[in-house]
Formats: C-alpha cells, structure tokens, sequence
C-alpha cells in the first residue's frame, strides 16, 4: 500500500510540474499602451509599388528603442522587422519587403511594442491609397521641329500605363503655372520666348483607373533652359542704357538754357523792376527793357516832313503870325 501510495504521489507531481511548465511557457496576451507616452502616430508609405515604410516619430521616443512587426494579408501571424530604419542608433521606422506582388494593395496591420507587452497598433484597409512613387528622372528641355519649348522625362516604374504626370514650370522668376499631362511623358509649350529662362519639375502619382492614391511623388530636380548669356547681356545693356540717359539730362540741365527755361524757369521780382525803371533808367521804357538798337532804327523816319502853316482867321489883332519858314 506504501508503494501505491507514492507512486501516487510521484504522478500527481510530475503532472503537477508539466501543467505548471506550460502555463508559464505559453505567451502572454499583450496590453495596449494606454499612457500618454504611448501616443504615437505610425505612417505606413508603398513607395513605387517596391516595399512598405513605416515611420514613427515622438519626442518620448528618441531615448527608447522601440520593436515593430507587420501583418500582410493571408499570413497567419506577425513578423519582426527585417530591416529598421534608425536615426542616433534609435529605430525611427522599418522597412518591409513584399513577400507577393498581390500584397501592395490589400490589408495591412501594424504593431508598435513599447516595451513589456503595451503595444500600439494601425491597420490600413487598403495599402494602394498609401502608394507614392519616386519623383520622374531624366528631365529635358529642348526645342522641337514645330519650334515649341518640350520637356521630357522617364517614370522609373514598371507599370507606365498606371502613371499619371504633372508638370509645372515659370518664366525667370514669375509665379509657377500647372499643366497635367495625364499619362504622356512630355509637355510642349507654344509661343515660348527664345531668350528667357524657363524652370521645369514634375512629378507623378497612380491613375484614377487603376486606383488612385492620396500621395502624389516629390518633385523632381528642376532643370532649367533658356539663353543664359543673352540675358545677361540684356540686363547689362539696361543698366548701361539708364545711366547714360541720367548723365546726358544731367549735363542739358546745367548747361543748356532753354532746358533751364523749361524746367527751372526763373520767377521776376515786380518790384525790383519797377524801382529799375525810375531810379536806374530815369522813367526810359526803352532801355528799361532793354530794346535792341536795331528795333529801334526800324521805328525812327527816314524821310523829312514839309512844315505846313495854320492860321486862324478870327485870331484877335495882335496875334503873331507865325513866319513860314522854306523847307529844306
């Protein structure tokens, strides 16, 4: 009866310990991180339909390190991050290859350990509305055969008949104008000046018809065209130009005196004029202004006038007549 007794005993232990050994081995459920720490917004980007990136930022994270993992549609559970982003040794986002080509635009699902169990997580319904591609390479300017200003560019993305583009350019230094160009590679512009200078970018995001996305591609690196040195040249010949114009009426100014006339005419003083007239000219008109000898030779007689005698017939007596005198 010993015997059975311990063996017992024995049993109900070992079953005792394997139970025990597998409560502790089995994973723990996970909490979600509910602290204001915790509060941190994951951005999940499909960048050129190649792989996923996911960025976190917070300021109460850049002193932890943080562990990300993902769930792509028809798998079965999470994944660590096969490749961390990290910024001062900090993991600040992950980069997550596409295992299949078909998971670019299916569910997603994110989690964000924040140490212990306290998770954050995002899921994303629909990853084609989170598709940015990068910017358009290659860009050109140059002049066709129907002399219209072109630019080109290359979508480096596989499928081009997905591919929306935009272009904008400007003149010099005016405001920039917007075209789109739907799927074509190029924009011409008509009646464009062979002298300025003209900036282009563009950039491009996914068709409507194969399911748009909300993230159009950055801009690509402006390219400029346009005759450089004529420009210059323009601007230097203005410059020249005004500053001749500015001394040429300078010098008209000081030294011409009908210029002086019309722009700085001189206001008399009445008075000192008529003092003039009678203190310096004794009451003389004529000199007083100042009339030319040849003006007055034009007014003086050139011929001798015969005198001719008046007598009064009823002049009372003793009344001088005046004696005729002879002509000469």
């Amino acid at each position: 009866m010993t015997w059975v007794r311990t063996s017992k005993i024995l049993v109900s232990c070992f079953l005792f310990v394997i139970f025990f050994h597998g409560y502790l081995s089995r994973p723990q459920p996970s909490l979600k991180c509910t602290s204001l720490d915790c509060k941190v917004n994951i951005s999940c980007t499909v960048i050129n339909l190649e792989y996923v990136d996911c960025n976190w930022t917070a300021p109460p994270m850049q002193e932890k390190n943080y562990t990300f993992h993902s769930l792509f549609k028809g798998q079965s559970s999470y994944h660590k991050c096969p490749e961390y982003l990290q910024e001062h040794k900090y993991n600040l986002g992950c980069r997550i290859p596409f295992e299949r080509q078909d998971q670019r635009f299916d569910w997603f699902s994110t989690k964000l350990y924040m140490g212990g169990n306290r998770h954050i997580n995002k899921n994303y319904t629909r990853l084609l509305e989170r598709v940015k591609l990068n910017p358009p390479c290659n860009v050109s300017a140059e002049w066709n055969s129907k002399d219209e200003l072109c630019v080109y560019w290359v979508n480096n993305v596989h499928k081009l008949n997905c591919v929306v583009n935009m272009v904008r350019y400007r003149r010099a230094s005016d405001p920039w104008q917007i075209h789109n160009t739907g799927r074509s590679s190029l924009y011409c512009m008509s009646y464009a000046s062979k002298v300025a200078v003209y900036t282009f970018q563009v950039r491009s995001n996914i068709d409507e018809a194969c399911g748009p996305s909300k993230l159009w591609s950055d801009w690509s690196d402006p390219v400029q065209w346009g005759n450089h040195t004529a420009v210059e040249w323009q601007s230097v010949l203005a410059y020249v130009l005004g500053a001749i114009l500015l001394i040429a009426l300078a010098v008209l100014l000081c030294y011409c005196e009908r210029i002086k006339v019309v722009f700085l005419p001189a206001v008399p003083d009445p008075s000192k004029n008529l003092q003039n007239l009678f203190q310096k000219y004794n009451g003389n008109v004529e000199s007083w202004v100042h009339v030319s000898e040849e003006l007055k030779e034009a007014f003086e007689p050139d011929y001798t006038d015969v005198a001719c005698v008046v007598c009064d017939p009823n002049a009372p007596p003793g009344w001088d007549v005046p004696t005729e005198q002879p002509s000469s």
